[in-house]
């Protein structure tokens, strides 16, 4: 009967069934960082994406004119947001009592490594003490959704696909099913991710010629 909770479960019947979403942490050479848990791909699609980006301007007041003068002073953050679901139909100790499927994950795992990604860490000089080290550059990728542009990083560090080099800003946490030991069922975990173009120990900008090529695809004008 495994796969009833997800089965039944509304937020996951639309979702595509090839499309994965995957979260890569990076080292500081921009490679696969295996000591971080190294490539995963969520349980299930989201259910939604929402993206927001602005640009900062400066508003130089000119007195007696009817409006200000506004300067460009920069781009502002790139973020993604959405929310990764989790769940298990079955009790017991995944890989052990119960084999690891697409219906049975360990939800506490998949909420702590996600957790470990937003967390920086100590690292120890020996006499000199311990010194901070940064949470690390993410690769995000949704498979087919064309959500990057930086095309310089993508080349340089030899990643396929459109993805993403970000970092993760903010994890939200909602448990919302056990049984009865009290092993959690069903959880979502609310993701606040900003795009990074310092990667590896290099900085990869990139501007508005990066979209277009896929800009000049939406060809529809208005009716004359």
């Amino acid at each position: 009967m495994a796969g009833l909770l997800s089965a039944f479960s509304g937020n996951f019947e639309i979702h595509p069934k090839t499309a994965e979403v995957v979260i890569m942490p990076l080292d500081d050479n921009g490679k696969e960082d295996n000591d971080l848990g190294g490539k995963k791909i969520l349980q299930y699609w989201p259910s939604s994406l929402t993206t927001a980006r602005s640009a900062n301007w400066q508003s130089r007041q000119i007195p007696g004119a009817p409006l200000p003068l506004y300067q460009w002073v920069s781009g502002s953050d790139r973020t993604f947001n959405f929310t990764a679901m989790f769940s298990r139909d079955m009790d017991g100790e995944i890989g052990t009592d119960v084999a690891e499927d697409k219906y049975n994950v360990d939800v506490d795992a998949a909420i702590a490594w996600l957790n470990l990604l937003s967390w920086n860490d100590y690292k120890d000089l020996g006499d000199a003490g311990k010194i901070a080290v940064a949470p690390p550059v993410l690769w995000l990728y949704f498979t087919g959704t064309k959500l990057g542009y930086n095309r310089q990083a993508i080349s340089s560090l030899r990643h396929e696909g459109d993805g993403i080099y970000c970092i993760l800003l903010e994890v939200g946490e909602e448990r919302s099913n056990w049984f009865q030991g009290g092993t959690v069922r069903l959880a979502s975990v609310s993701l606040n991710f900003a795009e990074v173009m310092q990667i590896g120990g290099a900085i990869y900008p990139y501007g508005r010629s990066d979209f277009k090529s896929m800009a000049d695809k939406y060809t529809r004008r208005k009716s004359s």
